[in-house]
């Protein structure tokens, strides 16, 4: 089995702009082939493939972790009392095993990815109204579309609004109810 021991937290910046200065924008991820999510997450690249890894806010990897922890993939997850986050897999997941620790840059993002298939979230994805509310506010999170939909849908698109403001590094208090 392989093992990447846990280290300090990490504090190497990650980029919230790409190289011609537009910033990077939500993207809602699921497991390929599951009903899972929506992940609101930060794509590094305006390119990726499925098994590409990327940011995701502490609320997020605890949801990834749950729905792991549901599931029989042969991956499960821990996080530490530092904030890290240490996946570990068996044999039967990829041939060899191992483990891989994940920690929180400084603004408790999460990097992830590498270990399954991710696959966009969107209509092909089974779902219920929750997961679309959620997701419609996701989507929606540099715009207030709140009060258009009956409780308790609205309240699952106001979350989804403020998980997608906060992972994309926006603080202002006035832009979420």
């Amino acid at each position: 089995m392989t093992t990447t021991p846990a280290a300090a937290p990490n504090t190497e910046p990650r980029p919230t702009y790409h190289a011609d200065g537009t910033p990077l924008s939500v993207q809602l991820f699921t497991v390929e082939g599951s009903g899972y999510g929506p992940y609101v997450g930060l794509p590094l690249r305006d390119l990726w493939t499925p098994y590409t890894a990327h940011l995701f806010t502490r609320a997020t990897a605890e949801l990834i972790v749950r729905d792991m922890h549901g599931d029989d993939c042969g991956v499960t997850a821990e996080f530490a009392e530092d904030g890290t986050l240490t996946f570990t897999w068996t044999a039967a997941h990829d041939g060899d095993g191992g483990t891989i620790a994940a920690r929180p840059d400084a603004d408790g993002r999460y990097l992830i990815g590498g270990l399954w298939s991710w696959d966009e979230w969107g209509d092909h994805v089974p779902h219920t109204a929750g997961q679309a509310a959620f997701a419609q506010g996701a989507a929606e999170y540099q715009a207030d579309g709140s009060g258009a939909l009956p409780e308790p849908l609205d309240t699952l698109y106001r979350q989804g609004r403020r998980e997608a403001q906060t992972l994309a590094g926006e603080r202002r208090t006035n832009r979420t109810p």
